[in-house]
Protein backbone atom coordinates (compact mmCIF):
# COMPACT_ATOMS: atom_id res chain seq x y z
CA UNK A 1 0.00 0.00 0.00
CA UNK A 2 1.59 3.22 -1.14
CA UNK A 3 -1.22 5.66 -1.15
CA UNK A 4 -4.07 5.60 1.39
CA UNK A 5 -7.13 7.51 1.39
CA UNK A 6 -7.75 7.27 4.78
CA UNK A 7 -7.36 10.21 6.84
CA UNK A 8 -3.80 10.51 8.27
CA UNK A 9 -5.49 10.80 11.84
CA UNK A 10 -6.98 7.76 11.88
CA UNK A 11 -3.56 5.56 13.58
CA UNK A 12 -5.61 2.35 15.25
CA UNK A 13 -6.24 3.90 18.36
CA UNK A 14 -8.88 1.34 18.72
CA UNK A 15 -7.01 -1.67 17.64
CA UNK A 16 -4.58 -0.69 20.14
CA UNK A 17 -7.04 -0.40 23.00
CA UNK A 18 -8.82 -3.76 22.63
CA UNK A 19 -5.28 -5.51 22.17
CA UNK A 20 -4.63 -4.15 25.85
CA UNK A 21 -7.45 -5.95 26.96
CA UNK A 22 -7.06 -9.13 25.38
CA UNK A 23 -8.49 -9.51 21.73
CA UNK A 24 -7.41 -11.66 19.67
CA UNK A 25 -7.32 -10.36 16.08
CA UNK A 26 -8.50 -11.62 12.77
CA UNK A 27 -7.95 -10.61 8.61
CA UNK A 28 -4.73 -8.36 9.85
CA UNK A 29 -3.47 -8.91 5.90
CA UNK A 30 -6.48 -7.26 4.48
CA UNK A 31 -7.96 -4.19 3.68
CA UNK A 32 -10.03 -2.61 1.42
CA UNK A 33 -8.36 -1.35 -1.36
CA UNK A 34 -8.67 1.31 -3.48
CA UNK A 35 -6.89 3.17 -6.39
CA UNK A 36 -5.39 6.45 -5.55
CA UNK A 37 -3.37 9.26 -6.97
CA UNK A 38 -1.74 12.50 -5.83
CA UNK A 39 -0.55 12.68 -2.20
CA UNK A 40 -2.59 15.77 -0.82
CA UNK A 41 -0.15 16.81 2.39
CA UNK A 42 -3.61 16.48 4.32
CA UNK A 43 -2.21 15.97 8.14
CA UNK A 44 -4.45 17.94 10.98
CA UNK A 45 -6.84 18.79 8.54
CA UNK A 46 -9.47 16.46 8.42
CA UNK A 47 -8.72 15.39 4.66
CA UNK A 48 -7.95 11.92 2.62
CA UNK A 49 -4.13 11.07 2.58
CA UNK A 50 -4.02 10.58 -1.36
CA UNK A 51 -6.84 11.47 -3.57
CA UNK A 52 -9.05 8.92 -4.81
CA UNK A 53 -9.37 7.70 -8.74
CA UNK A 54 -11.68 5.30 -8.90
CA UNK A 55 -14.11 5.74 -11.84
CA UNK A 56 -11.09 7.34 -13.79
CA UNK A 57 -9.62 4.14 -14.60
CA UNK A 58 -13.35 2.27 -16.00
CA UNK A 59 -14.24 5.02 -18.10
CA UNK A 60 -13.47 4.51 -22.09
CA UNK A 61 -10.20 4.91 -23.86
CA UNK A 62 -7.83 4.71 -20.61
CA UNK A 63 -5.97 1.86 -19.79
CA UNK A 64 -3.43 1.36 -16.66
CA UNK A 65 -0.12 -0.16 -17.30
CA UNK A 66 2.88 -1.22 -15.02
CA UNK A 67 6.02 -0.48 -15.22
CA UNK A 68 6.91 -3.20 -17.99
CA UNK A 69 4.51 -0.68 -19.96
CA UNK A 70 2.20 -3.22 -20.46
CA UNK A 71 -1.72 -3.53 -19.15
CA UNK A 72 -2.04 -5.97 -16.48
CA UNK A 73 -5.67 -6.43 -14.84
CA UNK A 74 -9.02 -5.38 -15.70
CA UNK A 75 -9.37 -1.55 -15.73
CA UNK A 76 -12.75 -1.82 -14.45
CA UNK A 77 -13.08 -4.53 -12.32
CA UNK A 78 -13.67 -3.75 -8.85
CA UNK A 79 -11.02 -1.51 -6.74
CA UNK A 80 -10.86 -4.23 -4.03
CA UNK A 81 -10.15 -6.69 -6.53
CA UNK A 82 -7.20 -4.65 -8.33
CA UNK A 83 -5.55 -4.66 -5.15
CA UNK A 84 -4.06 -8.16 -4.78
CA UNK A 85 -2.84 -7.71 -8.18
CA UNK A 86 -0.95 -4.97 -7.50
CA UNK A 87 0.62 -6.24 -4.67
CA UNK A 88 2.18 -9.18 -7.12
CA UNK A 89 5.35 -9.96 -5.80
CA UNK A 90 7.73 -11.19 -7.86
CA UNK A 91 10.30 -13.79 -5.92
CA UNK A 92 13.17 -13.63 -8.58
CA UNK A 93 13.79 -9.80 -8.73
CA UNK A 94 12.33 -9.22 -5.22
CA UNK A 95 10.15 -6.57 -6.14
CA UNK A 96 6.23 -5.57 -6.92
CA UNK A 97 5.37 -6.13 -10.54
CA UNK A 98 2.98 -4.16 -10.73
CA UNK A 99 4.05 -1.34 -8.83
CA UNK A 100 4.00 1.60 -9.45
CA UNK A 101 1.55 1.92 -12.35
CA UNK A 102 -0.22 5.16 -14.19
CA UNK A 103 -3.36 5.56 -16.19
CA UNK A 104 -3.06 6.42 -20.03
CA UNK A 105 -5.36 8.58 -21.31
CA UNK A 106 -6.52 10.39 -24.66
CA UNK A 107 -7.68 14.26 -25.28
CA UNK A 108 -10.96 13.34 -25.86
CA UNK A 109 -11.02 11.33 -22.47
CA UNK A 110 -10.10 14.50 -20.81
CA UNK A 111 -12.94 16.18 -22.79
CA UNK A 112 -15.76 14.31 -22.08
CA UNK A 113 -14.81 13.36 -18.06
CA UNK A 114 -13.57 15.24 -15.11
CA UNK A 115 -10.17 14.15 -14.51
CA UNK A 116 -9.22 13.64 -10.78
CA UNK A 117 -9.70 16.65 -9.22
CA UNK A 118 -10.33 18.80 -12.35
CA UNK A 119 -13.30 20.63 -11.18
CA UNK A 120 -14.28 21.04 -15.15
CA UNK A 121 -14.15 19.05 -18.42
CA UNK A 122 -11.01 19.35 -20.78
CA UNK A 123 -8.87 20.43 -17.83
CA UNK A 124 -6.13 17.85 -16.49
CA UNK A 125 -4.55 17.98 -12.89
CA UNK A 126 -1.08 19.82 -12.50
CA UNK A 127 0.92 16.38 -11.73
CA UNK A 128 -0.46 14.46 -15.22
CA UNK A 129 2.29 14.04 -18.52
CA UNK A 130 1.36 15.14 -21.67
CA UNK A 131 2.90 14.37 -24.65
CA UNK A 132 1.66 14.28 -28.23
CA UNK A 133 2.78 10.52 -29.56
CA UNK A 134 2.32 7.14 -27.29
CA UNK A 135 5.75 6.56 -27.22
CA UNK A 136 7.15 9.76 -26.22
CA UNK A 137 4.70 9.82 -23.43
CA UNK A 138 6.19 6.54 -22.38
CA UNK A 139 9.57 8.11 -22.30
CA UNK A 140 8.26 10.99 -20.39
CA UNK A 141 7.22 8.96 -17.81
CA UNK A 142 10.39 6.48 -17.75
CA UNK A 143 8.29 3.46 -19.79
CA UNK A 144 9.86 2.15 -22.65
CA UNK A 145 7.83 4.35 -24.94
CA UNK A 146 7.91 1.41 -28.13
CA UNK A 147 6.30 -0.73 -25.82
CA UNK A 148 3.85 1.11 -24.51
CA UNK A 149 2.69 2.02 -28.01
CA UNK A 150 2.33 -1.42 -28.86
CA UNK A 151 -0.17 -2.38 -25.62
CA UNK A 152 -2.15 0.31 -26.65
CA UNK A 153 -1.98 -0.57 -30.62
CA UNK A 154 -3.30 -3.98 -28.92
CA UNK A 155 -5.75 -2.78 -26.78
CA UNK A 156 -7.59 -0.32 -29.39
CA UNK A 157 -7.79 -3.49 -31.99
CA UNK A 158 -9.64 -5.09 -29.31
CA UNK A 159 -11.64 -2.00 -28.94
CA UNK A 160 -12.68 -2.48 -32.28
CA UNK A 161 -13.65 -5.75 -32.36
CA UNK A 162 -15.59 -5.31 -29.69
CA UNK A 163 -13.76 -7.77 -26.95
CA UNK A 164 -11.29 -7.19 -24.54
CA UNK A 165 -9.26 -10.17 -25.52
CA UNK A 166 -6.46 -9.81 -22.85
CA UNK A 167 -8.87 -9.25 -19.61
CA UNK A 168 -12.01 -9.56 -20.39
CA UNK A 169 -13.19 -5.50 -19.65
CA UNK A 170 -16.25 -5.23 -20.35
CA UNK A 171 -17.52 -8.68 -19.85
CA UNK A 172 -18.97 -8.13 -16.73
CA UNK A 173 -22.31 -6.13 -15.84
CA UNK A 174 -20.23 -4.41 -12.78
CA UNK A 175 -17.67 -3.48 -15.16
CA UNK A 176 -20.22 -1.73 -16.97
CA UNK A 177 -21.54 0.13 -14.01
CA UNK A 178 -18.93 3.01 -13.60
CA UNK A 179 -18.53 3.59 -17.25
CA UNK A 180 -20.32 5.97 -19.59
CA UNK A 181 -23.94 5.77 -19.54
CA UNK A 182 -23.63 7.36 -22.91
CA UNK A 183 -22.74 3.40 -24.52
CA UNK A 184 -23.92 0.51 -24.14
CA UNK A 185 -22.51 -3.00 -23.18
CA UNK A 186 -18.82 -3.45 -23.48
CA UNK A 187 -18.58 -0.06 -24.45
CA UNK A 188 -19.55 1.57 -21.35
CA UNK A 189 -15.88 0.68 -20.40
CA UNK A 190 -14.31 0.28 -23.56
CA UNK A 191 -12.89 3.24 -26.27
CA UNK A 192 -10.03 3.58 -28.03
CA UNK A 193 -7.06 5.37 -27.34
CA UNK A 194 -6.68 7.33 -30.65
CA UNK A 195 -6.19 11.20 -30.53
CA UNK A 196 -3.55 13.14 -28.99
CA UNK A 197 -1.93 14.38 -26.85
CA UNK A 198 -1.89 11.73 -24.94
CA UNK A 199 -1.86 11.78 -21.07
CA UNK A 200 -0.46 9.44 -17.91
CA UNK A 201 -1.36 10.04 -14.66
CA UNK A 202 0.92 7.96 -11.73
CA UNK A 203 -1.14 6.02 -9.47
CA UNK A 204 -0.43 4.46 -5.89
CA UNK A 205 -2.14 1.59 -4.14
CA UNK A 206 -4.32 3.02 -2.33
CA UNK A 207 -6.67 1.59 0.97
CA UNK A 208 -9.91 2.65 2.00
CA UNK A 209 -9.85 1.65 5.28
CA UNK A 210 -9.27 -1.48 7.26
CA UNK A 211 -10.94 -5.01 7.14
CA UNK A 212 -9.13 -6.79 9.41
CA UNK A 213 -9.45 -5.98 13.73
CA UNK A 214 -10.70 -7.82 16.67
CA UNK A 215 -12.63 -10.91 16.11
CA UNK A 216 -16.51 -11.62 17.42
CA UNK A 217 -18.44 -14.30 18.02
CA UNK A 218 -21.79 -14.60 16.44
CA UNK A 219 -23.66 -12.03 19.07
CA UNK A 220 -20.82 -8.98 18.36
CA UNK A 221 -18.56 -9.96 21.42
CA UNK A 222 -14.89 -9.13 20.82
CA UNK A 223 -13.24 -12.49 21.99
CA UNK A 224 -10.10 -13.42 22.92
CA UNK A 225 -7.79 -16.08 22.23
CA UNK A 226 -9.39 -19.08 23.46
CA UNK A 227 -12.67 -17.57 21.93
CA UNK A 228 -14.48 -16.41 24.93
CA UNK A 229 -16.25 -13.17 25.23
CA UNK A 230 -14.73 -10.16 26.93
CA UNK A 231 -17.70 -8.89 29.08
CA UNK A 232 -18.97 -5.58 27.79
CA UNK A 233 -16.91 -4.96 24.69
CA UNK A 234 -18.42 -5.49 21.28
CA UNK A 235 -17.72 -4.47 18.02
CA UNK A 236 -19.28 -4.13 14.51
CA UNK A 237 -18.47 -2.84 10.93
CA UNK A 238 -14.67 -2.02 9.32
CA UNK A 239 -13.01 -1.95 12.89
CA UNK A 240 -13.48 -6.34 13.32
CA UNK A 241 -12.05 -8.82 11.76
CA UNK A 242 -14.36 -8.69 8.39
CA UNK A 243 -17.31 -11.41 8.58
CA UNK A 244 -16.46 -11.53 4.30
CA UNK A 245 -13.14 -12.27 5.16
CA UNK A 246 -12.23 -9.28 2.96
CA UNK A 247 -14.19 -10.36 0.09
CA UNK A 248 -16.35 -7.24 -1.84
CA UNK A 249 -19.63 -8.39 -2.52
CA UNK A 250 -20.81 -5.28 -4.11
CA UNK A 251 -21.67 -1.38 -3.38
CA UNK A 252 -22.48 -1.12 0.50
CA UNK A 253 -20.84 -4.62 0.98
CA UNK A 254 -19.44 -3.28 4.33
CA UNK A 255 -22.88 -1.56 5.08
CA UNK A 256 -24.89 -4.80 5.46
CA UNK A 257 -21.94 -6.45 7.99
CA UNK A 258 -21.77 -3.11 10.05
CA UNK A 259 -25.83 -2.80 10.59
CA UNK A 260 -26.51 -6.40 10.74
CA UNK A 261 -23.31 -6.66 13.57
CA UNK A 262 -24.36 -3.35 15.14
CA UNK A 263 -28.14 -4.36 15.55
CA UNK A 264 -27.13 -7.76 17.11
CA UNK A 265 -24.68 -5.57 19.37
CA UNK A 266 -27.03 -3.76 20.72
CA UNK A 267 -29.73 -6.27 21.50
CA UNK A 268 -27.71 -8.33 23.09
CA UNK A 269 -26.00 -5.49 25.37
CA UNK A 270 -29.94 -4.66 26.40
CA UNK A 271 -30.47 -8.40 27.15
CA UNK A 272 -27.54 -8.80 29.48
CA UNK A 273 -27.94 -5.46 31.07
Amino acid sequence: MTGPVSVPECEGDGLLMAMEVGASLGNMGKSWWLQSSQEMAAHGQGKANYLIGNSERTRPRSILVNRAAKRFVNEAANYNAIGPVLHNFDANTHDYMNLPFWIIVDQTYVEKYRFFNATTKGVVPDWATRADTIEALGDAIRLDGTVLAETVERFNKDVANGRDSEFGRGDQTYDQFWGDKDFDGVYRTLGPIENAPFYAVKMESGVLGTCGGPRANADAQVIDWQDQPIEGLYICSNAMSSSTAGVYGGAGGTLGPGMTFGFIAGRHAARSA
